[in-house]
């Protein structure tokens, strides 16, 4: 069963996007492109819950979570327009 708000986290990464547009209009010749860490964490909060999985601490070596039968899983996430993975009721479009 997911526990994130979903409402509060599209409103929350939509800010964040928000804040990095305003900032590239700020200062043309620079991006402040969200990645590394952030999307891996937002990727991997968003997995874990939309499959229940138990969600290790950040940066475990080999594997990011277990399943309820012990397996574990690495969960990768990159940037786009949209985050969107197989079992998810919908894409969360920031842009």
């Amino acid at each position: 069963m997911p526990m994130i708000d979903q409402d509060k986290l599209r409103a929350l990464v939509k800010q964040l996007y928000t804040t990095v547009n305003e900032l590239e209009a700020m200062f043309p010749d620079r991006h402040f492109t969200p990645d590394g860490h952030m999307v891996g964490s937002l990727g991997e909060c968003l997995v874990a819950d939309a499959y229940n999985l138990d969600l290790k601490t950040a940066s475990n070596k080999g594997y990011d979570a277990v399943t309820e039968s012990g397996l574990e899983v690495e969960i990768k996430a990159t940037q786009s327009n949209s985050v969107a993975f197989p079992g998810a009721a919908a894409a969360y479009d920031y842009h």
